[in-house]
């Protein structure tokens, strides 16, 4: 594989990785029954600043997704290594324990 090609599969995957993660943050949001308006807020960044971060067409850096782990109470380590679907199968077991 030549340099060029290394390079555009790394940005391709980058690009892939910041869409499942702003996916993966929008599930967290919706699941909470948060408004991207409350989120922003939590974060000191504009509502169209976080529905950018979001949609996946602004990277998320390090330090926003501390922030979004301290809002759903998550380490930073789940938020960026577990599924989706696991991530959010843990949120609901974690809640159905409290309301029974």
């Amino acid at each position: 594989m030549n340099t060029v090609n290394s390079i555009n599969s790394v940005s391709n995957s980058n690009l892939f990785s910041m869409q499942v993660m702003g996916t993966k943050v929008r599930k967290l949001r919706e699941i909470y029954g948060y408004s991207q308006e409350y989120v922003a807020f939590q974060m000191n960044i504009s509502q169209a600043a976080y529905s950018k971060k979001e949609s996946g067409r602004t990277d998320l850096s390090l330090s926003c997704l501390n922030k979004i782990a301290e809002i759903y109470h998550l380490t930073i380590i789940d938020l960026i290594s577990v599924s989706t679907q696991e991530l959010l199968l843990k949120i609901i077991k974690a809640d159905s324990k409290l309301i029974a």
